[in-house]
């Protein structure tokens, strides 16, 4: 089943998320660790995509349990954050099926950024899906949801651009200190970190005329960077000078605070971007007087929701999610067509071979092409059939009929990466939608908290009342 765990700016606050994430470029092979050490005879997880980003952490899985796959991706993240494991369970919600391909649609389209139609973010999570993909942790489930969201990603971009309309964070970032400067041109940039925001900075800044732009790097990278855009590098022992002399500082490294207060003492009137979720900014530097600090929960850019082109948006998300659902329910008989197809091609063979023994040269070789294209005619409307009769509903039904009308098992058909149930296993409540992950208790919990109700007051106590 299609399982998804979510921690993102929509609900925690930002010193939060960022303390989740670290450690986060280790999740994936985490993922991993923690379900071998389980050892379990059959694995909970067939496949798993992280996706991390500065607003979000969010773990889409191919898992067989759903409850069993939320405490795997739980211990993981405790062992990667180093957070406490009931905190990890508090900061997290989780949904399975059509919640979860609907909240990707939105995230990779950027409806759920905090600058609302961002650029970064498709980018962001195609970038993920293909180190889950070089990892070997992806499925054709995993595959399929993904490739999905790509394609939605980009309508929604060309067809119903809302919000920054597919303009970057970045950029977003830079009109907010134009606003406080009276514009960016002749000013005089420092650039600390040479990431990701840092590289779109830069080319914004240099398309709007700013300069002399300065670049320091907590990480030592600052060679290659000023090489690229033609920058000027500016070492440990330059940091205060360089800080003095800047009009508009993007502070966007992401390694931690270097920026402290006494290293502002000698600045003027100053913007600092603070664009990295794990600050480069000391907390009292907001504080200090000519200094502006604008953060990323400064960013917002929403937009009302009538608006015609987030209607559209939303509408092409409805249509990517039913898309999806379609593809599934088809896949779901690919298994009956594999088969059928290999019970009549192996019935061809054996009577071209026959032929064979039979008539030989050119006459042995027009009976071969006659006899696969009269049984591709004949496999053409049952496929289409097949396909029609999933597509509305009926997978489960064709794939009874066709056991009886063909004797074919096709239980061992499927890898066992790509066997996937519409429903939970019976004993398992489907969830409705989105819920937090210290609400979702499995099934023997739940009957253990209905025994101690009966029971008496000590019932009250409930792990599940948090």
């Amino acid at each position: 089943m299609l399982v998804a765990l979510r921690a993102s700016h929509e609900h925690l606050d930002l010193d939060v998320l960022d303390a989740l994430t670290r450690g986060a470029d280790t999740l994936l092979s985490a993922l991993g660790e923690v379900q071998a050490e389980r050892a379990e005879e059959q694995a909970v997880l067939d496949g798993w995509v992280v996706v991390s980003t500065c607003n979000r952490l969010e773990v889409y899985l191919d898992t067989q349990r759903f409850h069993d796959g939320i405490e795997l991706v739980i211990d993981a993240v405790t062992r990667t954050s180093g957070l406490d494991r009931d905190l990890v369970s508090l900061c997290f919600d989780a949904a399975m099926d059509a919640p979860v391909t609907r909240h990707l649609y939105e995230v990779s389209s950027g409806l759920r950024s905090v600058v609302l139609g961002e650029a970064e973010i498709a980018g962001q999570v195609r970038a993920a899906y293909e180190t889950a993909r070089r990892a070997g942790t992806t499925t054709s489930l995993l595959h399929d949801l993904f490739q999905h969201a790509f394609r939605c990603a980009k309508r929604v971009a060309t067809q119903a651009p809302v919000g920054a309309a597919g303009r970057s964070g970045a950029a977003i970032a830079l009109d907010r200190a134009a606003a406080e400067l009276g514009g960016l041109e002749d000013r005089s940039v420092l650039i600390v970190g040479t990431g990701a925001y840092a590289r779109l900075g830069a080319a914004d800044l240099l398309r709007r005329g700013a300069g002399p732009i300065r670049v320091y790097s907590p990480s030592g990278r600052t060679p290659g960077f000023v090489e690229r855009h033609g920058l000027e590098t500016v070492g440990p022992e330059e940091l205060e000078a360089a800080l003095a002399g800047a009009e508009l500082v993007l502070a966007a490294s992401g390694r931690g605070t270097s920026l402290f207060p006494e290293r502002f003492l000698g600045a003027g009137r100053t913007v600092v971007l603070d664009l990295a979720l794990h600050s480069d900014l000391h907390p009292l530097v907001r504080h200090l007087k000519g200094i502006t600090v604008l953060g990323l929960a400064d960013l917002h850019v929403s937009t009302r929701d009538g608006d015609p082109a987030l209607v559209l948006a939303r509408e092409i998300v409805e249509e990517t999610v039913e898309a999806f659902r379609l593809q599934q329910e088809v896949r779901r008989v690919d298994p009956a067509m594999a088969a059928l197809r290999r019970e009549v091609a192996d019935s061809a063979d054996a009577e071209v071979d026959r032929l064979r023994r039979e008539v030989s040269g050119e006459t042995a070789e027009q009976l071969e092409r006659s006899i696969h294209r009269i049984l591709a005619k004949v496999m053409h409307n049952p496929a289409e059939r097949a396909k029609h009769l999933a597509e509305t509903g009926f997978a489960d039904t064709y794939v009874e009929a066709f056991h009886t009308i063909f004797g074919i098992d096709i239980s061992a058909d499927a890898p066992e990466g790509d066997r996937h149930d519409a429903v939970a296993e019976p004993s398992e409540p489907r969830p409705a939608g989105w819920m937090r992950v210290d609400h979702t208790v499995p099934p023997s919990a739940a009957a253990e908290l209905a025994r101690a109700a009966v029971s008496g007051p000590a019932a009250q106590q409930s792990p599940t009342s948090r």
